[in-house]
């Protein structure tokens, strides 16, 4: 518990608030209290997921169902406001630690905590599923120990950050030590997931480590799938059970009042060494934790003083020319809690805080460049085929008559009519693919005739790349990066003039200590260079030619020469990344879109009123010479499609889009070039079709409105345009003519 910052709301909805408890991926937890003296802890959102239309819907829905959640061991939702510009939930305050702190701090617990430990989160379980809610997220950080028992947090609102920005920079919602099988292959969950996740949560208690082992999220998720669990640690009275909840597959999971029946009637011949087997009661926890929780209710008495709040004023600068306080602009981004969706996907990052609907932060609006057609104006395109694979599949790459589609266990070829016509297992090349969960990534690459998939050696140690043939999977051949450590591959920014460019996670143990970008020459299969990064690289730019690369994170940008030099860096906070022709692209907040050369970082041109990337990139899209880069520009009632001479930046055409559905909020631009097409993929899941040539609208899609555009993967090229539902499983295919 920590005093109130100075950035930090006072009040949210009728709640004063106290302290602040933490803060997580959908944002800040703080102690609150009613007028009327209720202890509440409040969930207040990050104003970015605010602004994303589709994530207001799910969060309004799990709310509502959550809501109807209640039980002796759970934490209930109290009060909420959905609507509300930042929207907030507020659940009964449960004075206790984390089972995560608590093993961390004093160690294992014994067998009789263990015992209480299971029933308790078994009837959690059971209150949580019987108002048709699923956690998805049981994990030891969200079960708190309380002195009358634990206490299951975060029920069900786990569904409604899936598919945002904070699945973008690879992670998933769910952690990976914790989550299903099932859950790990992005199949369709029922409660038997949450059993499999009681059960690992319960083994972490009993030994301090998950059952699964540690490491990249795709290795510890390939043994969850393929390997059986180290219960070592666990109590033999327990074992059997846990085994049971932990089974493959999820019809032979106990259901949780069966869990609860276990523990109230074990086997006698496992018998507790401890002695009598303990019911609920205020000396369940052993004496150490028992002493945290009675700190923490001490505490609460006297919460700590809040820091004073800080005017928002204009920048003060004295004669030494320094800011003795922040600026307005600077400070309304701290009140925004940190407001920058980015994306490893696709090399881009999701816009700046935004007023809801525009593009861009203090954006140019324009008139309309063209009468905008209507969406019914538009002809319907037909799907070629669709199909479902057994695995969620992270990332589609069309080439030489195949979709590639890359799941955590396999790759898969799909042929013209959809049909499987190779596969080629991961575990055959001793490599685990970089697939951390159903969630789009950008982890392969193709070139020419060739498919190259990132992964981690079956070491875990080192970062690993195998290359097959693309139209029958055959001839393949790994590389590995043999001279440092790895834990994984965040993204595979693209193959140019023969070489692959990797961005893996280097480090030693179970953390990654930092990142690189990692170059492979394709022909002689050994490592060109690797450059140890300067900023964490979540977006990128990859020019057609020059061997160099451009990485950013939100604050910072920097330019590697075709030798793995750093050509030049400097500080920016940019809404999109790309690079077209010999030219890297960059945008800020203001909407600016500035082209800056390789080698020494000045800008060439620049064009006002560009939309920012959505968190899954896709900003900028280039034709394949790089001669063109097609963006989408703000204007008022909606956008306009430009294509812009990559050498000069002067537009050669510009067209207004048609408007995406009504109420579907903000998403930024989320573009794709082949065949002579740009593809647009709209706030709504609409894809919609503009000849390249002259930006008149060709044919539109809706097969996929309904679903969050940040569940899709897509790719086109090969006279084609490949979508999965990441969260379905689902691939589909449509003609580039549309027909």
């Amino acid at each position: 518990m920590k005093r109130l910052g100075a950035g930090d709301p006072r009040e949210v909805g009728p709640y004063r608030l106290l302290a602040r408890l933490g803060a997580g991926g959908m944002g800040a937890v703080y102690l609150g209290r009613s007028s009327g003296g209720r202890t509440v802890a409040v969930k207040v959102v990050r104003p970015d997921l605010a602004l994303d239309g589709p994530f207001r819907e799910r969060f309004q829905r799990e709310v509502a169902a959550a809501r109807l959640v209640s039980g002796a061991f759970t934490a209930p939702v109290v009060d909420a406001d959905t609507d509300a510009e930042v929207p907030w939930m507020a659940t009964a305050f449960v004075v206790g630690v984390s089972l995560h702190q608590a093993v961390a701090t004093h160690g294992p617990l014994p067998e009789a905590a263990l015992r209480m430990l299971t029933a308790g989160l078994a009837e959690a379980l059971a209150g949580i599923h019987a108002a048709k809610v699923i956690h998805r997220d049981l994990k030891p950080a969200n079960v708190l120990l309380a002195l009358d028992g634990p206490h299951v947090i975060d029920f069900g609102i786990a569904r409604a950050v899936d598919g945002t920005a904070l699945t973008s920079t690879g992670s998933v919602i769910g952690s990976a030590p914790y989550m299903s099988p099932e859950q790990a292959l992005g199949r369709h969950l029922t409660p038997a997931s949450d059993v499999f996740s009681l059960a690992t949560t319960v083994a972490f208690a009993a030994s301090g480590q998950s059952p699964f082992g540690d490491g990249a999220s795709a290795a510890v998720l390939f043994r969850v799938v393929h390997t059986e669990p180290d219960l070592s640690a666990v109590p033999w009275s327990l074992r059997p059970l846990v085994e049971r909840c932990l089974a493959k597959e999820p019809g032979r999971r106990p259901a949780p009042r069966e869990v609860i029946a276990a523990i109230e009637r074990p086997d006698p011949r496992l018998a507790l060494a401890d002695g009598p087997r303990p019911g609920p009661s205020a000396g369940w926890l052993p004496d150490p934790v028992a002493a945290d929780v009675l700190a923490l209710r001490a505490a609460l008495a006297a919460p700590p003083e809040p820091e004073p709040t800080l005017p928002i004023t204009d920048p003060v600068r004295p004669a030494g020319g320094k800011e003795s306080a922040p600026g307005r602009r600077k400070l309304l981004l701290g009140l925004a809690g940190g407001a920058l969706a980015v994306a490893a996907g696709a090399g881009t990052v999701g816009a700046l805080v935004r007023d809801r609907g525009t593009g861009t932060d203090r954006g140019r609006s324009t008139r309309p460049a063209s009468p905008r057609p209507s969406a019914g104006s538009v002809p319907d395109a037909r799907l070629t085929w669709q199909t479902r694979l057994p695995a969620s599949v992270t990332q589609v790459l069309p080439g030489n008559g195949i979709v590639a589609c890359v799941t955590l266990e396999a790759v898969v070829g799909l042929d013209r009519k959809g049909d499987t016509a190779w596969t080629v297992k991961g575990a055959d090349h001793e490599i685990i693919f970089s697939v951390t969960g159903p969630t789009p990534r950008q982890i392969a690459a193709t070139a020419g005739d060739r498919l190259y998939v990132s992964g981690t050696a079956a070491d875990a140690r080192h970062a690993a790349v195998l290359a097959v043939r693309t139209a029958d999977g055959g001839d393949p051949w790994t590389a590995t990066l043999a001279d440092r450590r790895a834990v994984g591959v965040l993204a595979v920014p693209g193959v140019r003039d023969g070489r692959a460019y990797l961005l893996p996670l280097t480090g030693d143990g179970t953390d990654a200590s930092g990142t690189a970008v990692w170059a492979l020459d394709l022909t002689t299969r050994r490592t060109l260079w690797v450059h140890p990064a300067e900023a964490a690289p979540l977006f990128w730019g990859l020019p057609r030619s020059g061997g160099g690369l451009l990485y950013a994170d939100t604050d910072r940008m920097v330019a590697v020469d075709g030798k793995g030099r750093t050509a030049w860096s400097k500080k920016a906070k940019p809404v999109l990344v790309g690079a077209a022709g010999r030219h890297f692209l960059v945008a800020d907040a203001t909407g600016t879109l500035s082209a800056l050369d390789p080698a020494t970082g000045r800008q060439a041109w620049r064009t006002p009123g560009v939309v920012g990337a959505s968190a899954r990139g896709g900003g900028v899209a280039t034709d394949p010479r790089g001669t063109v880069a097609f963006v989408l520009l703000q204007e008022d009632g909606g956008f306009a499609l430009t294509a812009l001479d990559a050498a000069s930046g002067k537009p050669r055409w510009r067209r207004s889009v048609p408007a995406d559905a009504e109420g579907s909020g903000h998403f930024g631009a989320r573009l794709l070039y082949g065949d002579g097409h740009v593809y647009r993929m709209g706030a709504d899941g609409m894809l919609w079709a503009f000849d390249a040539s002259n930006g008149d609208p060709r044919w539109k899609y809706g097969g996929f409105t309904g679903n969050s555009p940040m569940s899709l993967a897509w790719a086109a090229g090969d006279g084609r345009l490949c979508i999965c539902d990441t969260g379905a499983t689902t691939v589909a295919s449509l003609d580039a003519n549309g027909a």
